[in-house]
């Protein structure tokens, strides 16, 4: 370090970090070129892109507003996002009827709202008719707008709840594989315990000691609770790892237990995290669909694949309450378990070795 210098300082703690996180984008840029050689990758990461997309533009290609407008002398842009309030109690049917000289709209893909039934009025509506290209359920809501809006609620939930299950697995494993003695036994006797209560009669419990629950509240409860596959797994490469030559290498040179597990044993044990990751969004999208299709939370206001798939036991004959919520739910599963593994098997030397044909 310099002479008080600040500057020297910042650069000194800048080249720390970068010291400090080489290894870990070593690892994900041998991952990537993996994965961009592997078709089942290539697929899974589009089909991926194509539901994530879809989620960020719901709003543009599904809503009761327009996607810009020109009203009463103001212009809007986005006002499907925004929502402006000169523009309450309107929706693009009453501002096409109630329009002006010199307003315009540009209107959406569909200009239905998940929640919106048309004039009020119930029933099922077949696709195709009456500007519904998926139809509408029995509430008279139109089925496209709820698919769409549904990829925007699967996708955040299931990143998000991915997101707190990684943590939590991945420092709770690894705080017990690198601790060892009591904190290991703490923390495996909690796995156990956790992992001994099914998901579905967690739910049921939250969802009747809560006294509103939601499909995001169900949710971080699977999340919170999930987390105990991954932290045996990371507990299990941590001592792996530990048992290696390098790392009693670097304990013999006088490195830290901080900079050990961070510099040498994390980065060789992270990768069942990056996969667990992949697997863990389609088993919270997929645990997502079975609470709303079982009804089990209340009936909050957001669209769901699942729920329009529980309509369909009471209208047997309404095939398009299976088919393009149905579609959806598989696509997405489908391209998160191709991009899982993938990544499985870029991550895994031994697999990557041993199974030459698969990447393309």
């Amino acid at each position: 370090m310099s002479d008080g210098n600040p500057r020297d300082s910042v650069r000194a703690s800048i080249a720390q970090v970068g010291t400090e996180a080489a290894p870990y984008v070593t690892m994900m840029r041998i991952a990537l070129v993996e994965l961009a050689r592997s078709r089942l990758a290539r697929l899974g990461g589009l089909l991926l892109a194509l539901a994530a997309l879809t989620a960020v533009s719901a709003d543009l290609l599904a809503s009761d507003l327009p996607v810009a407008c020109r009203w009463r002398g103001a212009t809007y842009l986005l006002p499907s996002i925004t929502r402006p309030a000169a523009l309450d109690g309107l929706d693009c049917a009453r501002m096409h009827a109630q329009r002006s000289d010199g307003d315009w709209i540009l209107e959406p893909l569909v200009a239905f709202g998940p929640s919106e039934a048309p004039g009020g009025a119930e029933g099922l509506v077949h696709p195709l008719e009456r500007g519904h290209p998926f139809g509408t359920d029995a509430l008279g809501r139109d089925l496209f707008a709820r698919v769409v809006h549904g990829a925007r609620t699967a996708l955040s939930l299931g990143f998000s709840g991915a997101a707190v299950l990684v943590a939590l697995g991945v420092a709770m494993g690894a705080l017990a594989g690198f601790a060892g003695g009591m904190v290991d036994a703490i923390v495996t006797r909690a796995v156990e315990a956790l992992s001994a209560i099914p998901t579905l009669l967690l739910v049921l419990v939250v969802s009747a000691l809560v006294p509103h629950p939601t499909t995001a509240t169900l949710l971080w409860t699977i999340a919170l609770t999930r987390w105990t596959e991954l932290a045996r797994l990371v507990r299990g490469e941590v001592l792996l790892v530990l048992g290696t030559d390098y790392i009693t290498a670097a304990r013999a040179l006088g490195a830290s237990p901080a900079r050990v597990l961070r510099r040498h044993v994390l980065p060789n044990a992270i990768g069942p995290a990056i996969v667990a990751a992949a697997f863990g969004v389609a088993s919270i999208i997929l645990a997502e669909a079975a609470v709303d299709f079982l009804r089990v939370g209340s009936p909050d206001t957001m669209a769901s694949w699942g729920e329009s798939l529980g309509e369909a036991r009471l209208y047997v004959q309404a095939w398009w309450l299976i088919v393009f919520p149905g579609a959806a739910l598989l696509g997405t599963l489908v391209s998160l378990n191709l991009v899982g593994e993938a990544a499985r098997s870029a991550l895994d030397p031994r697999l990557r070795f041993e199974s030459p044909g698969s990447t393309g």
